[in-house]
């Protein structure tokens, strides 16, 4: 179990902001990168970075998969597709963008549902897990998260989309890594 640690209002503020600078997705990144420098600049090694969730690009905590792992119990931190960062990212909203630059190549209605290996209906259908789509004018069924990767890379190859993301699992016994963060890409 990792230690709970209590700051003030202030202070998470002030970590968010900080967030931005660094380019990390949440407030314990920050702590990492924030105590990583320090101690890199004051000469002293840690231990082990197990755990950390810090990432430099050098001998960083990110797991990299060519093929994609449980993803159960995970969230997203940060995606791309085709280099355009996605605001407040989660798998259905990543699937449904790429549903959106599919859509963009002209593959429309009953096409676009034929396209797609989700549950998909045209038109307005919110019945049994569906929700109706105005800019589709399609009807599609929520996914977990390794279903939704699963057609979200689906389409990235087959469409010349491409998707990068990292992810992370959550603090569960059942999360395949938990709290370690994940690099996943497909398409372009």
């Amino acid at each position: 179990m990792m230690p709970v640690v209590r700051i003030s209002d202030a202070a998470f503020s002030s970590l968010k902001n900080i967030a931005t600078w660094l380019d990390v997705g949440t407030p314990a990144q920050t702590i990492d990168r924030l105590v990583h420098n320090e101690m890199e600049r004051l000469g002293l090694e840690r231990d082990s970075e197990e755990g950390s969730g810090f990432k430099d690009g050098k001998g960083d905590d990110v797991l990299t998969f060519e093929k994609a792992p449980s993803l159960t119990f995970t969230r997203i931190l940060s995606t791309t597709i085709d280099r355009q960062n996605l605001n407040k990212p989660n798998w259905k909203r990543l699937l449904l963008e790429v549903i959106h630059k599919v859509h963009a190549k002209g593959i429309e209605g009953e096409r676009l549902v034929r396209e797609l290996h989700v549950p998909a209906k045209t038109g307005r259908y919110e019945g049994k897990g569906y929700k109706y789509y105005t800019t589709l004018e399609i009807s599609v069924q929520g996914q977990s998260a390794s279903d939704a990767w699963r057609e979200i890379y689906r389409l990235a190859e087959k469409h010349g989309i491409r998707v990068e993301l990292e992810f992370q699992w959550r603090n569960d016994d059942k999360a395949e890594h938990p709290n370690r963060i994940g690099r996943l890409q497909a398409g372009g």
